[in-house]
């Protein structure tokens, strides 16, 4: 090898390792996120890893902020389940109280208190 083969060959190591420490390397790298996340986040076009940080955080956000509307909507139900439990065992206290003074009362109770059952809806979901 001569001293000008060195010489290029050296210059064109050089030259292409300045060029890839410029390129963004992380933008090479193809990054393929989940369906479900691809959908709840909008993504249409194609992604690479440079891009992965930001759709991490924006998937954290997501999850951040539909957990704490789910544990609101499960809140509000425990309140109208207390509600209307509490009113529900007033008015059966109150109405068997009652049907003790009334002749065949307990047995007249029992039967309204019997078909209102079979008309309320099963909390089972039929298929």
């Amino acid at each position: 090898m001569t001293t000008k083969t060195i010489g290029f060959i050296g210059g064109t190591l050089v030259g292409l390792m300045l060029l890839l420490q410029a390129c963004n390397l992380k933008s090479f790298v193809k990054f393929d996120p989940p369906k479900d996340v691809r959908e709840t986040l909008d993504i249409t076009e194609k992604v690479s890893y440079d891009d992965a940080d930001k759709i991490v955080a924006d998937w954290n956000s997501y999850v951040q902020i539909n957990t704490e509307a789910l544990r609101t909507a499960v809140s509000h139900s425990e309140e109208s389940y207390a509600v209307l439990h509490q009113l529900t065992s007033t008015a059966l206290e109150t109405a068997g109280g009652a049907a003790g003074g009334i002749p065949y009362g307990g047995m007249i109770f029992g039967l309204l208190t019997g078909v209102t059952g079979l008309l309320l809806p099963s909390p089972i979901k039929k298929k």
